[in-house]
């Protein structure tokens, strides 16, 4: 690198010799810097920020400084005036995406960081499931934990209009726009990485919207996105319909009998999602009808007609207020030029040829599900779970310099933290890329580790689904919950993504490991059980009508006893009062009296810090959900619609 170093020697009788580093890097240096941009400071540019901020503190504390000034400079853009993306409860001028109502729907076990855990930020133990505000607030006081200007200089309510490659400059043009001056900017970059996050478009199928509209409904229709404080108008003493089964048809039915609602109907077309799963529906209000589609619009445009077109079963909805979809989001690429884009429809891998050649005489290792299936050859590969086919760990295969972010388990923070640190070891050297040929073997070798597990391949592979949907009832015992055997599987199918995360945080040098591929240490089947624990014994849980809690009882009131922090070993504690009694998104409003933690004080002093940019990021009180991800099936059955 270039870059001039003066040094000066100071002689003293008392201490020695003191060596005095001074560094000037002229304009030449800084040009030969990587330059990267990052499109949005949700938790993607947040964390890639934070770990770059690591690695400089690290390599200052050891006095490397010729390092520190080969550091990749990174430029941060962001649509919304302050970071964490979906996180935020601000909803002004569009800025995010997500409904009001979030709220987590897995345990924050799973997404504590390893250098600023829950203790040592709120200075007590919480529930396992919590409002989004404070999921954010833990957020950004972990990344601002070093350095409390972390985000000085992210380029805040910027939109990146265009991003392209000039293949003979061999660099990203990047152009945007500052939307409150509209002044037009356009820069280079060496590398760009897309850190726009999942939930970027709303997705609602053209076809249903088409059926509504034609059909002349006379209530509202609106998408889950669009839900925000006056969320109680739309649904007190109201009927409402929700189209899609994902984790935000839980959330907001669960709201909604929160709110006062009369009704909810949730429509499912693949009788695949969480909403099919969750037993703990209140007050007797809800109905999920399995496979079921709207065709039609009646009396006089007030009732729904719905059909489920295999049981040749026709109902009509009477009397619906509002129509909410509840079917996921598209990520939003728009500003990427078509070259630097993932492809968003399958048949995906057709383009690996010795994907061809494995399906010749490949057999599933047998499983749970072998009696009932039998063998059943790899079809089209329709989705992707883990492996998305057109990125090798990150990195377009096109052109691995544009690079992507995107959440991939059920813990999508730790997810994206261990990529922050992967990507950051690509750009500084530490890994390099090996050939496009390598890549598609690598990405080729955990696809067919895939397609070994049950529920991974019923959800990418069109021939096993459309199978399984073929061969087993609804009374199968894979559908119900107390077998151990959809336990295990679900154990399985948990077990095989930590195991890849487990490979990438050690390849990124990543502070915290969960083991090996081959073999998980405590802490991550610590946290594969806790999953488990989430979905079998918080969702599933059986109301019985007429019983003491079945007024009040919800997934999140579960007794959270066998939950307990894998870094420092703290036991999530119940809410307050009931989950539907509960009033307002601060620790005080969610917990009862605090059991202090032996901190010396530390976490309540982080928090108290936070408060001025707190007050600058959302509203006093928010009563919100949280969980990233949508039903995947529903998600990219309506983009394709």
């Amino acid at each position: 690198r270039s870059m001039m170093l003066c040094f000066h020697y100071f002689p003293s009788s008392q201490k020695g010799s003191v060596l005095v580093s001074q560094i000037i890097l002229n304009s030449f240096s800084i040009n030969m810097t990587c330059t990267v941009a990052i499109i949005g400071c949700g938790p993607g540019g947040m964390f890639m920020q934070h770990a770059l901020a690591l690695r400089k503190k690290q390599l200052q504390d050891e006095g490397n400084l010729a390092a520190v000034a080969s550091l990749p400079q990174l430029t941060c853009f962001e649509r919304g005036s302050s970071p964490g993306g979906v996180w935020r409860a601000d909803r002004n001028a569009g800025e995010t995406n997500m409904y009001e109502a979030l709220f987590t729907n897995g345990p924050k076990e799973t997404i504590e960081f390893f250098d600023y855990t829950f203790d040592e930020h709120f200075s007590r133990a919480l529930p396992t499931f919590l409002p989004r505000s404070l999921i954010l607030e833990y957020m950004l006081a972990r990344c601002t934990k070093h350095d409390q200007k972390i985000f000085d200089d992210v380029k805040f309510n910027t939109s990146v209009e265009s991003v392209t490659f000039n293949e003979e400059k061999g660099k990203f043009v990047v152009q945007t726009i500052d939307l409150k001056t509209q002044i037009v900017t356009e820069d280079m970059f060496d590398k760009c990485i897309w850190a726009a996050g999942d939930n970027g478009k709303p997705s609602i199928p053209k076809s249903i919207a088409n059926t509504l509209s034609s059909g002349g409904f006379k209530g509202m229709v609106m998408h889950s996105a669009a839900t925000g404080a006056d969320f109680d108008q739309l649904v007190c003493g109201k009927k409402i319909l929700l189209v899609g089964d994902s984790y935000s048809a839980e959330d907001l039915t669960l709201m909604a009998i929160k709110l006062g609602v009369k009704s909810v109907d949730i429509l499912s077309r693949s009788a695949w999602g969480v909403a099919c799963d969750t037993a703990s529906w209140p007050r007797n209000c809800v109905e999920v009808h399995k496979e079921y589609a709207i065709v039609g619009v009646s009396d006089g445009g007030r009732g729904i007609v719905i059909e489920n077109e295999e049981e040749e079963d026709q109902m009509t909805l009477n009397d619906i207020d509002t129509v909410i979809f509840c079917t996921g989001y598209i990520m939003n690429m728009h500003m990427l030029d078509p070259s630097l884009r993932l492809k968003d429809e399958g048949p995906f891998f057709s383009d690996y040829e010795e994907l061809h050649k494995q399906k010749m005489g490949w057999k599933m290792t047998k499983n749970h599900l072998s009696k009932d299936l039998g063998e059943v050859p790899i079809g089209n590969i329709v989705s992707y779970n883990t492996i998305c086919p057109d990125l090798y760990r990150g990195h377009l295969l096109s052109n691995p310099n544009m690079m992507f972010m995107m959440g991939r388990l059920d813990a999508p923070l730790l997810d994206l933290d261990v990529q922050a640190w992967l990507l950051l070891a690509h750009l500084t050297g530490d890994i390099t890329l090996p050939s496009e040929k390598d890549m598609k073997r690598f990405n080729l070798q955990a696809l067919m580790y895939e397609l070994q597990d049950p529920y991974i391949r019923a959800e990418i592979d069109k021939n096993y689904d459309e199978h399984w949907d073929d061969s087993l009832d609804d009374d199968h015992w894979m559908y119900q919950f107390g077998d151990k055997r959809a336990r295990e599987m679900e154990t399985n199918t948990l077990t095989l993504q930590y195991r890849f995360l487990a490979r990438d945080m050690i390849d990124a040098s990543y502070p915290f490991d969960l083991g090996t591929y081959k073999k998980l240490n405590g802490k991550a089947k610590a946290i594969v059980e806790m999953s488990v624990v989430s979905g079998f014994d918080f969702h599933s849980v059986q109301l019985v009508e007429g019983s003491r809690d079945s007024s009040w009882k919800t997934f999140r009131d579960g007794n959270p006893t066998n939950i307990r922090s894998i870094m420092t070993g703290t036991k999530a504690v119940p809410f307050k009062c009931h989950w539907l009694d509960l009033e307002g998104d601060g620790v005080d409003d969610i917990c009862g009296t605090p059991a202090p933690l032996n901190l010396k004080g530390k976490g309540k002093s982080k928090a108290t810090s936070m408060k001025k940019m707190l007050q600058a990021i959302r509203p006093p009180c928010v009563t919100s959900r949280a969980h990233v991800d949508e039903d995947g099936r529903d998600a990219k059955a309506a983009a394709t619609e």
